[in-house]
């Protein structure tokens, strides 16, 4: 055992960990007289031990089978879009969204685990297809795998989601080199796609929010989020507010400060220096995930861990642009980092799938590359 946690790699865990401490001690400051944002803290904390404790056991078991076990990885993938499916059913609906399943005093989000699946799914169809990427008919096998959810997500709607899972699919095609043709049929998919939402899927709010963006107009509807934010941000200075001194997001002027716009918030009481300190830690993150990557000596570790980069970089890239009025408005979570249990602990569930297949991968190879910094 202490072999295995000496092998464990603590510049992963430690830019992960500052990451949820530096949102802890934002979501601190917005907590006075606010007992519900206090209740998120204790809620926080309770969900990062529970993702460390996964994300110690599975990296603890040898899950490279994954990468010859077809049956298991399509049990995730079904098990993952049965859950989509019955929250639509069941599911609580929350600022417009049928997208959380309510038990207790929590809420679980089966999106998040979605990801996972799609990561693993993609990872296990191409590691073994790779030099048949030319193909269009695994590009379009691949596509209907992630189309189902995605379509289930455009439904609830969360349109966030299903960019994101769209992003990952893409993102992996992009890495394994696709012909350019390829790229242009997807292009004008992606197009017809998005033609098709606007017309007879997505909400007339989510709509708002994009045409608010792309006119820079209406401050005080659907684009007051987005406007809010920029000024919170701007009111953060070089070192950020004093304690104490009120806030954008202290008054309740910041909407949902400790989830989509948590980067506004911190920015705005820690400044420049907090903002680029939250970045440094993301791209120290990223840096060890690509690092699996660049060092694996298959197919499947190499596309799982770039699967893993996409989504962290797609969601930061996305919830940072939001929060400096760069992106619309789509409520994407900064992974590690805002309020959340599912996305947390499905954040540390995929670190801990990527410790597994390192540290096993590792000594089956008598690599000790992959153990230094």
């Amino acid at each position: 055992m202490l072999k295995f946690l000496r092998n464990l790699d603590f510049l992963l865990l430690g830019s992960t960990f500052f990451l949820i401490l530096i949102g802890l001690a934002t979501t601190f400051f917005l907590s006075r007289d606010n007992p519900l944002i206090r209740l998120q803290i204790t809620k926080q904390i309770i969900f990062a031990l529970t993702g460390l404790t996964l994300f110690i056991v599975l990296a603890y078991f040898d899950l490279r089978f994954l990468r010859t076990r077809s049956l298991w990885v399509l049990f995730v993938y079904g098990a993952a879009v049965l859950s989509l499916v019955l929250v639509l059913i069941f599911g609580v609906r929350v600022h417009g969204a049928t997208s959380w399943f309510r038990i207790g005093l929590f809420t679980l989000q089966p999106i998040e685990f979605v990801n996972i699946a799609i990561i693993l799914l993609l990872s296990k169809y191409f590691s073994v297809r790779h030099a048949e990427i030319a193909r269009f008919r695994h590009i379009a096998i691949s596509g209907l795998y992630v189309a189902i959810p995605i379509g289930i997500a455009v439904f609830q709607p969360d349109l966030g989601a299903a960019i994101v899972l769209g992003a990952i699919w893409l993102g992996t095609l992009l890495l394994l080199e696709l012909p350019l043709r390829h790229i242009v049929i997807l292009g004008l998919g992606g197009l017809a796609i998005f033609i098709f939402a606007w017309v007879s899927v997505l909400a007339p709010y989510q709509k708002g929010r994009l045409i608010s963006f792309a006119l820079t107009s209406d401050p005080q509807g659907a684009g007051y989020h987005a406007r809010q934010a920029i000024v919170s941000v701007g009111s953060g200075g070089l070192t950020g507010r004093q304690a104490g001194e009120p806030t954008q997001a202290s008054q309740d002027f910041l909407p949902e400060s400790t989830t989509d716009f948590i980067f506004a918030a911190s920015v705005e009481r820690f400044g420049l220096v907090g903002a680029t300190a939250i970045i440094l830690g993301f791209l120290v993150l990223l840096w060890r995930i690509i690092r699996i990557a660049s060092l694996a000596t298959n197919n499947f570790i190499r596309s799982f861990a770039a699967g893993s980069a996409l989504l962290f970089f797609t969601h930061g890239l996305i919830h940072v642009g939001m929060n400096l009025g760069l992106m619309p408005v789509t409520g994407l979570p900064m992974p590690f980092f805002s309020y959340g249990g599912s996305h947390l602990i499905s954040g540390f569930i995929i670190l801990g799938i990527l410790e597994s297949l390192r540290i096993h991968q590792a000594q089956m190879q008598l690599d000790t590359n992959y153990l230094e910094s």
